[in-house]
């Protein structure tokens, strides 16, 4: 479990080369929430509305902190806004291809260095 837990302190704390990862983690855990639940959603093939994203992660921040970062990402391209067809009101976050990807790419290095 030692070494777990060492990879992960060590996960968590040093810097990523992956541009998205390094964006989504310079907000602390927020951001790391933020990142991971707008990843889930999208790869479950589930709409995720700003305000569903507010509603699912504001013990970790404020309303107006999720939307300057969720504007912040849109502007630095690792997040899309997407407005509904149907309901002009709603509109929906997704992650761009460089997020997807590079989320892949941790996911896989994450898993393989997992060692119990």
């Amino acid at each position: 479990m030692s070494t777990l837990s060492k990879f992960l302190i060590k996960e968590f704390t040093e810097e990523s080369s992956k541009k998205s990862i390094k964006f989504f983690r310079s907000y602390g855990p927020h951001g790391y929430v933020i990142w991971l639940t707008i990843v889930s959603f999208y790869l479950d093939k589930k709409n995720l509305s700003v305000e569903n994203l507010i509603k699912v992660t504001s013990q970790y921040a404020s309303r107006r902190t999720i939307i300057d970062f969720i504007n912040k990402g849109q502007k630095e391209g690792y997040l899309t806004k997407l407005i509904s067809n149907s309901d002009k009101r709603n509109v929906f976050i997704v992650p761009t291809e460089i997020t997807i990807k590079e989320y892949k790419d941790w996911g896989k290095y994450f898993v393989s260095n997992i060692k119990i």
